[in-house]
Order: structure tokens, then C-alpha cells, then sequence
């Protein structure tokens, strides 16, 4: 995605949208009216600077060389980010997630990241999120009947500290972004129950959309569980929130 200020302008490249500063923020925050959005623009309480990996700056052009992985238990930073931000044991988040050694602009970095189904790496921490090749991510279970679609691989993480007892008895599929479900309808043959557990915005509705008419299309039972999370942005926002509830008590 690419912002110009000096413009008012944005565009996304993974979707080929773009437009007005004002109809970015329209879609981030579809809740605000434009008189919101204009009155809050003004008060500098929007920001569009470029995020950023442990305080430095990537450059915007800098291609990503994977260098080499190692179990995130290496990484006592890393693994202090998934466990004590984002909620999730060591243990589980250890089984999906490797630390990934990157070459980019010129420096070496360490991230969180899992290897997606086109063969690129989806590499994250606590300010930086990209793909070296957008793709979803497949946890296979041949002998499950049933597929379970997650947004990002931390919702993926949440459900299995929430459902420790489900970890093997379905099939697990990661999108990364919404953007990548139409390749899961090119490459995947669906399942007898299709689930999901996408975001609760405007996109996370689209994409729900268009997997339960697939699944419907294909004979699949198709079963929206953001039902069980409503007043979350997703599955870790939920699972942060009710740790946060029952501490609290």
C-alpha cells in the first residue's frame, strides 16, 4: 500500500483500490460519517507513517531475502511479543511459527513468520507486517471432513489456546488477507463443513460472504463462528479481552 500525503491520494496494490485520504479512512472506519472524518482529520488524530521494524525503517522499495529460520524459542523478544501481547503460549505458537533471518535494504532483521502456500514467507512482530509472496497458509487433515479459515495465523494461534482439543481434528486454512480466499477457491476442493473465524469489519464481512456462497455453491455446511466473539475486531482481540476479564476478577 503506498500513501502520498502531499496528494490526498492512497492506493492498494493487493486489490487494486484506491482514492482519497478521506475514503481511506471511510473504509478503516466505516462507523465515522465524512464530517467525522474531516473533523478528526484535522485534529492529526489519523497517522499514515510507515511502520516500522524494532524503530528502524525499511525502505519502501527493499526487496526481502530470507536468510535462514530457527525455532522462535531462540528469540527471547520474539517470543516475549507472542506470548505476552498477543496472549499465546510458547508452546503452541512454537509448533507453527519459526523465527525468519531477512535481508533487507542492506540489514538483517529477525521476525515471527510462517511459509505460505506459494512458497513466500508472511513474516510479522509487534510494528511491521509483510509477505516476500502473497499466499494462504494449509494445515492439512486429510481425514477431516471439516475446514477452519482464519484472517492471520495469530487468529489461528488464538483458537487453538482457546480449543486446545481441537488441534487435530480439523483442517486448518490461514488466508493471510482476505485477498488470497479467491486462491483458496482456485487450488482447494471444499471440505463437507466449511468454518471460519474472519475479522469483524468490513472486509472480514465480504470475505465471509463469499466463502459461505462458495461453500453453499459446493454442498458444505458453512457455520460463521464471529458470532462467539461480537464486540472484538477478531479471535485474538477476543482471546486478549477474556484473559484480561477473568485476571480482572
Amino acid at each position: 500500500m503506498k500513501v502520498d500525503l502531499t496528494k490526498n491520494l492512497w492506493i492498494d496494490f493487493s486489490c487494486n483500490e484506491g482514492g482519497t485520504l478521506i475514503d481511506l479512512i471511510l473504509k478503516m472506519y466505516p462507523e465515522l460519517s465524512v464530517k467525522d472524518v474531516v473533523l478528526k482529520f484535522n485534529q492529526g488524530v489519523f497517522s499514515f507513517h510507515q511502520q516500522t521494524i524494532d524503530q528502524r525503517q525499511l525502505p519502501a522499495k527493499a526487496a526481502i531475502k530470507i536468510i535462514q529460520e530457527e525455532p522462535i524459542t531462540n528469540h527471547l523478544n520474539l517470543c516475549s511479543y507472542i506470548s505476552e501481547v498477543r496472549g499465546i503460549d510458547s508452546v503452541i505458537s512454537g509448533k507453527y511459527l519459526k523465527a525468519y533471518q531477512y535481508k533487507a535494504g542492506g540489514k538483517l532483521y529477525w521476525n515471527l513468520g510462517a511459509k505460505n502456500h506459494a512458497g513466500g514467507y508472511n513474516l510479522f512482530s509487534r510494528d511491521f507486517k509483510c509477505a516476500t509472496k502473497q499466499g494462504y497458509t494449509l494445515y492439512e487433515n486429510t481425514k477431516s471432513s471439516t475446514r477452519i479459515y482464519f484472517e492471520g495465523i495469530v487468529d489461528f494461534l488464538s483458537f487453538l489456546m482457546i480449543y486446545p482439543d481441537q488441534e487435530s481434528v480439523h483442517e486448518y486454512c490461514i488466508l493471510n488477507t482476505v485477498y488470497n480466499l479467491k486462491k483458496t477457491f482456485e487450488n482447494l476442493r471444499m471440505k463437507d463443513t466449511t468454518i471460519c473465524f474472519l475479522d469483524n469489519d468490513t472486509a472480514g464481512d465480504k470475505a465471509t460472504e463469499a466463502l459461505r456462497n462458495k461453500a453453499n455453491e459446493a454442498g458444505s455446511i458453512f457455520y460463521d463462528y464471529r458470532k462467539t466473539y461480537p464486540f472484538y475486531k477478531d479471535l485474538n482481540d477476543y482471546l486478549i479481552g477474556e484473559v484480561s476479564i477473568i485476571n480482572c476478577r
